[in-house]
């Protein structure tokens, strides 16, 4: 009990002690955490319309995604912007509104829906992200650090980042005079891009403007196969930056950068300067292993992949889309409209049998149709396939919408070959007898 005692004296001593100096307690800051700030916020203020050429921007989403932004902050709460998102932002300059706020930290917002508002809204359909979520992209960013000509800020909510770097004249000038949208238009004009070496090697390129990523087709340095090869990228005033190069035929490619003279991408390899050059036509590759040698062995299938009614990956002739769109469009029209989902072909190498299927979703569930086809296989990778039979009452049942396509394969000898220039492994088949008809799609198992 005493020492109880004691303690409890000790506590009141220092109490006693504590506010006896109260009156003379000195500090720390100078000013109010109010004050201090009201003070970040204008000095943050001035540096953001002080920039005499505006601001480059780079906004880091939380899936990892980066967006190029041109911002050019005016003294009446007006801010002028473009950005890489698209051909359309990266072209046509939009005015919006900007703001300082005093949150818990100094923070930048953006409160009218602008080209910052993209990559944050939650429609899948207008970013390429998830329904809910999109790209996990911010509107409000609080003040981390800055120095004289950069600031770098964080995301309130969702982790987004995002960089400002002072621009120069020339920069402004760039940018305004349509410096992104040329590097976005060259390379998403819907031609093949590619590059071509020494001994006539050559690698594909393809631009995916929602995932950010570029992907890049070549044969491996064996010669057996063909490798596909994604990277993120990121846009700037050079052209096409890779968060990681591509190794090919020996050779390292970092970046894909833009000649304004003839307005296309060239590669440094080595000490030369090679053009990717835009081509209207298919490649194919033609590895050792040819494709016939894959399919129904290290491959089950080909995928012709959803959205190709809307979306046709290379390799699907015009006549191809547009049967399939018909037929698609035909099956919106029954009374309980259904979905043309895709479409895949298997190969059974040990019954020489191909089989067709088509999936559908109808009332929320999918649904298979069967064809089976008989086919021989020539040495050079030509199939004849014999004509289709129905396996099951759903296949009966969308023959008819569906004949207008198979009309075209009942009989028919297909050249199959391994096609450039696509986001994945990709196989396409070329009538012989009709050289208007071929149709494509993703190697799967």
């Amino acid at each position: 009990m005493k020492t109880l005692k004691r303690y409890t004296l000790v506590l009141l001593a220092s109490a006693v002690t504590l506010f006896s100096c109260e009156k003379d307690y000195d500090r720390v800051f100078s000013e109010t955490a109010e004050a201090r700030l009201q003070k970040a916020l204008d000095e943050y203020n001035a540096q953001l319309q002080d920039a005499p050429y505006g601001w480059k921007a780079s906004l880091i989403t939380g899936t990892g995604i980066e967006y190029f932004y041109y911002l050019d902050f005016a003294t009446d709460g007006k801010v002028s912007m473009l950005s890489d998102f698209n051909v359309n932002t990266a072209g046509t300059e939009q005015v919006a509104t900007w703001e300082l706020k005093a949150l818990q930290t100094a923070t930048l917002s953006f409160p009218t829906y602008s080209y910052i508002h993209m990559p944050a809204d939650p429609k899948g359909s207008v970013n390429g992200g998830g329904d809910g979520v999109g790209q996990q992209s911010d509107v409000e960013f609080a003040f981390a650090r800055a120095t004289a000509d950069s600031i770098l800020l964080e995301g309130l909510q969702r982790g987004s980042h995002l960089t400002l770097v002072q621009a120069t004249a020339e920069e402004k000038e760039l940018v305004r005079k349509g410096r992104i949208k040329d590097i976005l238009d060259y390379g998403l004009s819907g031609d093949g891009l590619e590059l071509t070496l020494s001994g006539d090697r050559t690698i594909t390129f393809v631009l995916n403007p929602d995932a950010k990523t570029l992907t890049a087709q070549y044969i491996s340095d064996d010669g057996l196969q063909v490798e596909v090869t994604p990277r993120a990228y990121s846009v700037s005033m050079q052209g096409i930056l890779l968060n990681n190069p591509i190794r090919a035929y020996g050779e390292t490619i970092q970046e894909l950068l833009w000649d304004d003279n003839v307005k296309r991408y060239y590669a440094k390899v080595g000490n030369a300067s090679v053009p990717v050059v835009q081509n209207p036509n298919l490649h194919f590759f033609r590895p050792v292993i040819p494709i016939q040698d894959i399919l129904g062995a290290d491959y089950f299938a080909v995928l012709v992949p959803y959205g190709s009614v809307n979306k046709p990956i290379k390799g699907q002739s015009p006549l191809f889309t547009e049967l399939y769109q018909a037929a698609a469009a035909e099956l919106q029209t029954w009374e309980v409209p259904i979905e043309l989902y895709d479409m895949f072909v298997a190969f059974d190498i040990n019954t020489n049998t191909m089989y067709l299927v088509v999936r559908v979703v109808q009332s929320n569930t999918l649904f298979t149709a069967q064809y089976n086809y008989r086919y021989t296989l020539s040495g050079e990778g030509v199939y004849t396939f014999g004509s289709g039979t129905a396996v099951d009452d759903n296949a009966k049942a969308l023959a008819a919408i569906m004949s207008n396509i198979f009309v075209y394969i009942n009989g028919d000898s297909f050249k199959a070959e391994f096609v450039g220039g696509t986001e994945a492994l990709t196989g396409g088949f070329f009538s012989q007898e009709h050289p208007e008809f071929s149709f494509s799609g993703i190697l799967t198992n």
